[in-house]
């Protein structure tokens, strides 16, 4: 089977393709980059390719049977932004899939995606899934939490923070909901997507294990790194005004209004139906970061 994933360069990109290296399919890295850090293996191959450009993608998806759609930014710039990147660029990644005669798309979406998000963030991946559900085509769309491991800039950030810092900010109370997945599991379960009947024609919602508040995260990220810290609260009405205005600055801002709206509103699967889809032992938080945090 001939694959391609764009987004090849990315945190999820570079361990899919890694995960996919080690299948008998043919893999087609989309970048448009040239300083990547990938694995350099008889069958994977890179291919330049740009989302925004859709005479970019057309010989770059030549020969594919199945895409793995993993572009997309949290935070805005002067020059990409949600609509441009996330819906816009689907649709053209759709468009060159349907013209090259591609059979199925995997698309990493994000937990909390809908309608009437309360984010630009998961309105425009709500309007990318809707191109991936009208294409036509086969598709598996999934919805993973917060994402850790080697690499990752959340999670990560955190820790070096820990590392560095006797106090530790956290935004308004620390009880707002999270299901941290490793990057393991999440590769695992795409990779499965290929000929998973089950997941075929789903969108599915993909948490980890625990269902842990933020500040519980912290502690365990704390327990890891075997370091004693202070938490420091800091309302959220104080945060905000001070993220839109940095908005309003610099591209990319450091902090986000919707980024500041995603954290505070949690992020958690009411039913985790992935345990009926894939055979799979989902890793706790501490196991994970026990793998490879020190």
């Amino acid at each position: 089977m001939n694959i391609a994933v764009t987004g090849a360069s990315g945190f999820v990109g570079r361990n899919l393709i890694e995960a996919l290296s080690r299948t008998n399919h043919h893999i087609r890295a989309l970048i448009h980059r040239k300083n990547i850090d990938l694995p350099v293996k008889d069958n994977i191959e890179f291919a330049r390719a740009d989302i925004h450009d859709t005479g970019s993608l057309l010989p770059a998806l030549k020969d594919i049977d199945v895409v793995y759609h993993l572009v997309g930014i949290i935070v805005e710039t002067r020059r990409l932004t949600f609509e441009k990147t996330v819906a816009e660029g689907t649709l053209n990644l759709v468009d060159a899939s349907l013209k090259n005669g591609v059979k199925k798309i995997i698309y990493l979406s994000a937990l909390g995606t809908s309608p009437d998000a309360g984010t630009m963030y998961h309105k425009t991946k709500w309007q990318a899934e809707e191109s991936v559900r009208n294409s036509g085509l086969e598709y598996v769309i999934l919805r993973p939490s917060i994402i850790f491991g080697p690499g990752d800039k959340s999670l990560n950030s955190f820790a070096r923070l820990i590392k560095m810092s006797p106090v530790i900010p956290i935004i308004g109370d620390g009880e707002y909901m999270m299901q941290p997945v490793f990057i393991e599991d999440l590769t695992y379960m795409m990779v499965d997507c290929l000929d998973n009947e089950k997941a075929s024609g789903k969108t599915i919602e993909i948490g980890g294990p625990e269902r842990l508040q933020f500040k519980q995260i912290i502690d365990i990220i704390k327990k890891v790194l075997r370091k004693r810290r202070i938490r420091l609260y800091i309302p959220a009405g104080l945060i905000k005004p001070m993220a839109g205005l940095m908005e309003k600055i610099v591209k990319p801002a450091p902090v986000t209004t919707d980024q500041i709206e995603m954290l505070l509103a949690g992020n958690v699967c009411e039913k985790n139906e992935l345990y009926d889809i894939f055979d799979i032992r989902l890793t706790p938080l501490e196991e994970g970061l026990n793998k490879y945090l020190r």
